[in-house]
């Protein structure tokens, strides 16, 4: 036979009272008008204030303000008229300050009735369930912010498997394809957005990005000939990177931009073509103006310093018309000497804009016509050294460049040099780059030496 089961034994008045003094949630007892009669140690902690001290404070007392009201309006009618009110959520204010989340649950004691009612409140800690509502809400938020952005974007967004078949899309992309977006999702992405003589460019294109995770951009033609911009992001959503993501496409329609870009392109052409033309017509005046003079060398002198503006102009057209480095017009400077090979070329990279780039060329053009008639280059053995440096530590940023020729005739420092070429190394050109120049005719060789601010980016 089944025993009997035992009467559980009686808990001790002591044993009691330790059992609810040390657990986790709060027991408060009060009359029919919320008057604490009793609170355990836990509810005690809560509030900053010890049991003894909370005898005759009202609940609601211990509530912020919105609870406060809350309790008064709308918990106290529902013990007193249904008996009971469950898991209604407000906050304790400590007495050094604070809030302390709680889940009120409270019920009138059955056999009290009127003024005599008790009330027994059992309240738990919510600090966790609030900190997790807020996350939830905060990522609600994000969430709907996000879908927001997705809808109204302007650009074309998809989101495409490993495969690469359409996960989902934006209107956006939708009206830049014409296709139906309801029926887009498990459609290969090839299949919407054709692009021209390449088939399946997600192929190319995902291993590029899977090799970074990172966006892989790549500008592209679809078959109708419109320009597009292509980015093609790995997703990751958790700490652990997939070996094979879903994708985020991001496709951006650059056609008005690609056009404006090929017109500048042919408008930059044209302006070369008729400077060059130009150039070309004051080169032959002035051909036809010193073809009586008496003073041969001038006017070749003159038309060579043109050709080498010519010169510099055809190199800024290479650059379109872009900053160009010190290194390309010292390179240009030793092949037009006819003896690259004794030019010793070093610096940083250091860009000037365009309109210094010409007044460069033209002083290294007559350092250059000086070396070659009377300099370092006008022997087998002379050398040209031409360096720059950046200056450490100057402000604003600055750059010293150095010609200096070895190897030539001895140089009178006393012989005039006073023509219109050392005036234009050393005044000229200076007060183009704003800075300072020097020109000296040591006994071993011409030195120039040019000092000036670095260029802004």
């Amino acid at each position: 036979m089944t025993e009997p089961l035992a009467e559980p034994s009686a808990l001790s008045p002591e044993d009691a009272r330790l059992l609810i003094d040390q657990a986790d949630s709060g027991f408060v007892v009060t009359d029919a008008n919320a008057r604490i009669t009793y609170c355990n140690q836990r509810f005690a902690a809560w509030v900053g204030r010890s049991a003894t001290a909370l005898t005759g404070a009202r609940v609601s007392d211990l509530l912020d303000v919105p609870g406060r009201v809350f309790f008064e309006t709308h918990i106290m009618p529902m013990i007193l008229l249904q008996g009971y009110a469950r898991e209604i959520f407000c906050r304790l204010v400590p007495a050094e300050g604070g809030r302390v989340p709680v889940l009120l649950n409270a019920s009138r004691h059955p056999r009290d009735e009127g003024a005599q009612a008790r009330i027994v409140f059992n309240i738990f800690d919510a600090t966790e369930r609030a900190m997790y509502e807020s996350d939830l809400r905060r990522a609600r938020d994000d969430a709907e912010e996000l879908a927001a952005v997705f809808r109204s974007a302007q650009v074309g967004i998809f989101r495409v498997d490993g495969a690469g078949r359409v996960k989902t899309c934006n209107a956006s992309a939708a009206r830049m394809f014409d296709f139906d977006i309801n029926a887009a999702p498990g459609t290969p992405i090839t299949e919407l957005v054709c692009l021209r003589a390449e088939g399946d460019w997600m192929a190319r294109v995902k291993p590029l990005a899977l090799a970074g995770m990172a966006p892989e951009f790549f500008d592209a033609q679809t078959e109708d000939g419109r320009d597009f911009s292509i980015s093609l992001t790995p997703i990751s959503e958790t700490d652990i990177a997939k070996s094979d993501p879903d994708f985020s496409i991001l496709v951006r329609d650059i056609s008005q931009r690609v056009q404006t870009e090929r017109q500048l392109k042919i408008t930059l052409q044209e302006l070369n073509h008729r400077v060059k033309n130009n150039l070309a017509v004051v080169l032959g005046i002035a051909r036809q103006t010193f073809r009586s003079s008496e003073s041969t060398d001038e006017s070749a002198r003159f038309m060579a310093r043109l050709q080498s503006m010519a010169k510099a102009h055809d190199l800024l057209v290479s650059n379109n018309w872009r900053s160009t480095s010190i290194r390309e017009v010292a390179k240009l400077a030793a092949a037009d000497s006819g003896v690259e090979s004794r030019f010793d070329i070093d610096g940083p990279e250091i860009v000037l804009p365009p309109q210094n780039v010409a007044m460069l060329a033209l002083a290294f053009f007559e350092l250059l016509t000086n070396a070659i008639k009377y300099g370092a280059l006008s022997c087998p053995g002379g050398t040209v050294r031409l360096h720059w440096t950046l200056n450490e530590g100057s402000e604003p940023p600055s750059f010293t460049l150095t010609w200096e020729e070895r190897g030539g005739p001895a140089v009178d420092p006393a012989s005039p040099h006073s023509g219109f070429g050392s005036k234009l190394v050393e005044r000229l050109v200076a007060a183009e780059l704003n800075g300072t120049a020097r020109l000296e005719f040591a006994p071993k060789g011409l030195v120039y030496t040019l000092t000036a601010p670095c260029p802004k980016n």
